[in-house]
């Protein structure tokens, strides 16, 4: 639940981004259409991956992100080799207070597609295989809407981007529900191939029974879009996402 300040595949299941552009101001516009200003741009961003899991590995990303206004999609495809082993889709409403999941769905290369259903109405979560039925707490995001509900809350609130801040939520995956707590770690330099940036990194500390870290850098000079994202396992294990530094398409 978000409270005020508080609000291969194994490790790429977690492997997600979000994207968002400035906030316009509330004042003179009505709130519908402030809520659109600060919600990410229709857009496709490419990634290149490089980590460890059990031995090194290396691939590519794409985030591919629609929507009108009030409905959102988007799906993030995992790619080796010209293969795409996974794909994470998506999809649900947008409100005033950001990224509403209805329908999370995760796709493996050769295995049937799995799912959570996200039902605000009977305030529950229901997964296609093996986990229970858990409540839904208000302000809940799946795996994949997470980094975009971040970037939506960036845009909209630059208080956000003090050090220190945290940002508290229940975690939805095609298998689980736990909480996730991010801390802002303040402007952090990044590098993308020959060039750097200043970015505002979050940090997701191990939870759950999981136990993964998760690191996230957004670059305000892009728009608040996710340049950098790095998600590592109790075994050290890791897969570490950098933005391919090309024009937003």
């Amino acid at each position: 639940m978000m409270t005020t300040r508080t609000t291969g595949w194994r490790m790429a299941r977690m492997v997600c981004c979000a994207l968002a552009l400035h906030a316009l101001p509330a004042e003179g516009i009505g709130a519908d259409a402030a809520r659109r200003a600060a919600l990410p741009a229709p857009v496709r961003l490419d990634f290149e991956v490089t980590g460890v899991i059990s031995s090194p590995y290396s691939g590519s990303a794409e985030l591919v992100w629609t929507h009108d206004g009030r409905r959102y999609q988007s799906q993030l495809h995992i790619r080796k080799f010209g293969l795409t082993l996974q794909t994470w889709t998506s999809q649900g409403t947008v409100s005033e207070s950001g990224l509403e999941p209805e329908h999370f769905t995760s796709k493996r290369l050769g295995q049937a597609e799995i799912s959570a259903r996200l039902d605000r109405a009977r305030g529950r979560v229901s997964f296609s295989e093996g986990t229970p039925q858990t409540a839904l707490q208000a302000g809940a995001q799946d795996q994949l809407s997470v980094y975009m509900h971040l970037a939506y809350l960036l845009a909209a609130d630059s208080e956000l981007a003090t050090m220190g801040q945290t940002l508290a939520l229940q975690a939805i995956g095609d298998r689980y529900a736990e909480q996730w707590t991010f801390t802002m770690e303040g402007a952090k330099s990044v590098t993308l191939g020959a060039v750097s940036l200043q970015a505002l990194k979050w940090t997701q500390e191990p939870s759950g029974t999981r136990k993964q870290r998760l690191e996230v850098w957004y670059a305000p000079s892009r728009q608040f879009l996710p340049v950098r994202i790095r998600i590592t396992e109790a075994n050290g294990d890791y897969l570490d996402l950098v933005s391919v530094h090309n024009p937003i398409r």
